[in-house]
């Protein structure tokens, strides 16, 4: 399959999940890195070690030019953040793409490479999942001027079924990235879904009501335990045009969310900032309102950004995931298996993580 469009392939080429100009920044393309574990090795789990120029998987010709465009704006963009250079709203919102686009790229890549073993099917690739659901974007910086690209959250029975949250080290920069429905929505006063169900058939159902038109702090109800600067963006473009989730139209059809939009046509919402001002709009103008204040120890920043993502990943599956109301006998039991299944990994991962910080786990 193409990873971009998820169709047969027509002229076969290979995308680097993690662009080829990504790798040149941070090191040496050929340098050798951790894919996770093979775990078909004779019964046997093996460390994955390759090269980060050999991380590509199968692509239409034609899916591969078209996001060509992207990868060139965001190659830009990101050695202005990387230079505390000015960002304009239209960039970061650039950026927020790029970053929908490696999400569900690792994630598919990861399937291919552990052979699905929980056999999920995907219902979405690359192309049909950027910009649609609510996101948000953390950025902390570490001293030094060390090169280096790494990810992390994308090898858990969460990220598998739902990959909605990871993180990426960029240098001296790390990213907390999330997306998911309904995220912000309602606390940042857009429509939102007050009920959402999961359906046999592995798509979601959802019941809306009107938005409060207001703010409503704090954004996330789980609170970023690092200090750095988050970037809100509510999104609608996954409900458009709007049917088949009843008459909603209405509910977005008013001043507050036109006001609020980059797009109102397209369902693309304004970049919202939270920094040591506040919660605000993002400047109309190129700004550093993107730059964190704060600067970590690179080593006590990566243990810091692993247990926030596998903390979020818990979160979002526990506490926002969709009702199993309408699934069937069977349909439950699987989801009930699969959740156990991710809250031992990731509550593992959490523990070992803190060991190798030195904390306790008795709290």
């Amino acid at each position: 399959m193409c990873v971009f469009c998820g169709g047969k392939l027509e002229s076969k080429t290979l995308e680097h999940v993690l662009p080829q100009w990504l790798i040149e920044l941070t090191g040496n393309p050929k340098r050798m890195a951790r894919f996770g574990y093979d775990h078909s090795k004779n019964e046997r789990v093996v460390e994955r070690k390759f090269s980060f120029d050999a991380f590509k998987f199968p692509a239409c010709k034609s899916c591969n030019q078209s996001f060509a465009k992207l990868e060139a704006s965001v190659k830009a963009i990101v050695r202005k953040v990387l230079s505390n250079d000015l960002l304009s709203e239209s960039e970061l919102n650039t950026l927020l793409d790029w970053f929908d686009k490696i999400r569900i790229g690792l994630w598919l890549g990861y399937q291919y490479l552990d052979k699905n073993p929980l056999k999920i099917t995907p219902h979405f690739h690359i192309e049909k999942r950027i910009g649609q659901h609510d996101r948000m974007l953390a950025i902390f910086k570490a001293d030094g001027n060390q090169e280096g690209l790494s990810f992390f959250g994308c090898e858990t029975p969460i990220f598998a079924h739902t990959p909605s949250c990871f993180s990426l080290r960029i240098n001296n920069i790390y990213f907390f990235n999330v997306s998911y429905p309904g995220l912000l929505a309602r606390r940042m006063g857009f429509p939102f879904p007050f009920e959402t169900y999961a359906v046999d058939d592995g798509r979601e159902f959802y019941r809306f009501t009107w938005g409060r038109n207001r703010i409503i702090k704090p954004i996330l109800k789980k609170l970023i335990s690092i200090e750095g600067t988050e970037l809100y963006q509510p999104m609608f473009a996954a409900f458009i045009p709007f049917k088949g989730q009843g008459d909603i139209k209405e509910l977005y059809d008013v001043e507050y969310v036109r006001n609020n939009c980059i797009s109102w046509g397209r369902g693309i919402g304004r970049i919202f900032v939270k920094n040591k001002f506040g919660v605000n709009v993002y400047s109309n103008c190129p700004s550093r309102e993107w730059l964190p204040e704060r600067t970590y120890n690179l080593k006590e920043l990566r243990f810091g950004i692993s247990s926030l993502t596998f903390e979020w990943q818990l979160y979002l599956m526990d506490k926002l995931g969709p009702s199993v109301k309408m699934l069937s006998r069977e349909g439950k039991r699987q989801i009930s298996k699969l959740h156990a299944l991710s809250r031992d990994y990731n509550k593992a991962a959490i523990k070992f993580v803190n060991r190798q910080r030195g904390i306790s786990d008795v709290q």
